[in-house]
């Protein structure tokens, strides 16, 4: 029992700690407002990388057409689409001043397509979206209450409809609050390129492409590794009024295919803290599994239940204050599930690394 209770404890300080107590470190920094600092709309430009998307572009589509307000240009950037999206896009924004960038032949991807609208842009601020997100009626007035930073890591939230796509954006949910509350007690370790925003300027000054252009995917983590080795402003935002929402994948492999993509991409960039927290992560969970097939097999059911009910019961009190703030409830009940299969997924996505290569639109992945 002692073991166990030693478990117990480290557990609840580390996860604990970081998770809930630096969430409430993060509400509270986010809650310190300077009224002479703000963002404004006209200073954005929004810029909205593609590649055969028109059964995935509606939500967006909308988003803009019942928006109240707009940023100062609208551009999206066609990777070889053959699909019919950029005439959808001219179709449905009829009347709302637009730009469409279209890819040389020998330019490809989503890292390229974006820095094609970047040389394009003159206005203070850039904003990535995706092409499947969708943003409130409200999202740019609510965007010009931000204080003035150098990058913005503003929420993208996944939403699933089905067990296993719940289960999908639980995944993503969980990295969400503890990247939430590392920015409450360190710093991000991660973003999200389907809702970033951050300033041209600093941009220019810090970007260093050179270092990652052997990588296929990645564009924002890589740059939030630049802002931050250049000591830049970065706040992180969980503030619904400027979150994207959008689908999780739909099939199993189309979920690998991401998550291999996102771990190839961390892997490479060599954050000391993102590598702690994902080892310290794994150890935890293969060390409560441990600890529960050596109650089983000495029959100590008692213990056994004590454990499995007291970690689970652990976890639902830590990430309870984020799953309400993004209103995600639904999927934070899963989590008693999640805990059973998390290292079967996590020695899964380990042995695909070896040898498997990821797709992304119907490309290979070379990382």
């Amino acid at each position: 029992m002692i073991v166990l209770a030693t478990y117990l404890i480290v557990y609840a300080t580390l996860v604990g700690g970081v998770v809930l107590v630096g969430f409430l470190f993060h509400v509270r920094k986010s809650n310190q407002n300077d009224e002479d600092r703000k963002v404004l709309a006209s200073e954005i430009t929004v810029l909205i990388p593609f590649r055969n998307e028109v059964k995935r572009l509606d939500e967006l589509l909308s988003s803009f057409v019942n928006a109240r307000k707009l940023p100062k240009r609208i551009v999206f950037i066609d990777d070889h689409s053959e699909d019919g999206s950029s005439e959808l896009i001219r179709k449905r924004l009829d009347g709302i001043p637009f730009e469409i960038l279209s890819l040389p032949d020998h330019v490809t991807g989503k890292k390229l397509a974006l820095r094609q609208g970047i040389e394009c842009c003159e206005t203070k601020y850039i904003l990535t979206f995706d092409a499947d997100v969708s943003f409130p009626t409200t999202y740019f007035e609510s965007i010009e209450t931000l204080t003035q930073a150098d990058m913005y890591v503003l929420p993208a939230i996944l939403k699933g409809e089905n067990f296993s796509e719940l289960f999908y954006e639980l995944d993503v949910a969980l990295a969400n609050a503890l990247n939430t509350g590392l920015s409450g007690w360190l710093r991000p370790i991660f973003c999200s390129g389907a809702n970033l925003l951050y300033r041209k300027e600093v941009f220019d000054d810090v970007d260093d492409f050179d270092s990652h252009a052997h990588m296929a995917s990645g564009d924002d983590t890589y740059l939030l590794r630049d802002f931050r080795k250049h000591g830049k402003d970065i706040q992180v935002v969980s503030d619904l009024n400027v979150a994207i929402h959008t689908e999780t994948p739909h099939s199993f492999r189309s979920f690998i295919d991401q998550r291999l993509r996102w771990v190839g991409k961390t892997t490479d960039i060599g954050d000391s803290l993102a590598t702690v927290s994902a080892g310290l992560q794994f150890i935890l969970a293969i060390a409560f599994f441990a600890l529960l097939i050596v109650e089983m097999i000495q029959g100590n059911w008692r213990a056994f239940w004590i454990v499995f009910i007291t970690k689970i019961a652990f976890d639902l009190i830590f990430f309870m204050p984020y799953f309400l703030r993004i209103k995600r409830i639904k999927s934070w009940l899963l989590l008693p599930v999640y805990e059973v299969l998390f290292p079967f997924y996590s020695l899964l996505l380990a042995g695909l690394m070896l040898f498997y290569k990821p797709k992304w639109k119907g490309r290979e992945i070379k990382n």
